[in-house]
């Protein structure tokens, strides 16, 4: 057998590099991580720090709402940037899940009753939805009226720190909340609609069967 040229030995290595990394994204889909929660998969024998992690992960989504809080006291290109960091968190959170389902594949009740463009579109947009509302819209309303008011509140202030800082603080006080907030009811709300939406698929009847989480 002739020995292996360098190049050859490179895109073979290259070739399995490129196999384990598949294989690494595929335990992600077939384990039904979250996108949410799959931070630290490579160190799970840290339990307690990957619980952290996958907690802050979440966050993320709520830096547009760390900058309205933050509006009173820095440039408006701060906030600009935060609402960035939030909408890419977004679009990864809904690619991630959209491609997720694509590899799980359609239950038998969608394959019979839906093509599977028409299905994945359905996950995307159900995905855009729940965040759009729970970690962009909801939160947004929330946090800029808490600061609007809390502004009223300390400008009667003596205190220049107060009267500088105290809004933001209470828009900062307000934001691990917000996953309490809205999270389940505005899952739940989604769910009821997108329900109905798929019966329309199914042609008649509540669907039989039990959601799969995504």
């Amino acid at each position: 057998m002739a020995a292996s040229t360098p190049a050859q030995s490179l895109e073979h290595r290259a070739q399995n590099a490129e196999q384990v990394g598949e294989q690494k994204l595929q335990g992600l889909v077939q384990e039904d991580a979250d996108s949410t929660e799959s931070g630290l998969r490579y160190a799970a024998y840290l339990r307690r720090v990957r619980d952290i992690v996958r907690a802050g992960s979440r966050y993320t989504a709520y830096t547009s709402d760390v900058g309205e809080a933050f509006r009173p006291v820095v440039p408006p290109w701060v906030v600009t940037a935060a609402y960035g960091v939030s909408w890419a968190y977004l679009i990864g959170d809904v690619s991630f899940t959209t491609y997720k389902s694509s590899q799980l594949g359609p239950s038998p009740l969608e394959a019979a009753n839906m093509s599977e463009p028409t299905r994945l579109s359905m996950v995307a947009v159900k995905r855009t939805v729940f965040q759009g509302v729970a970690s962009m819209a909801l939160p947004a309303f929330t946090i800029h009226t808490a600061v609007r008011y809390a502004g009223r509140a300390f400008a009667k202030s003596a205190n220049v720190t107060a009267k500088r800082w105290g809004p933001t603080v209470v828009g900062i006080g307000i934001v691990p909340a917000l996953p309490y907030l809205f999270d389940h009811p505005v899952e739940q709300a989604t769910d009821a609609v997108f329900d109905k939406l798929e019966e329309s698929f199914f042609r008649g009847g509540p669907v039989p069967e039990p959601k799969r989480e995504l």
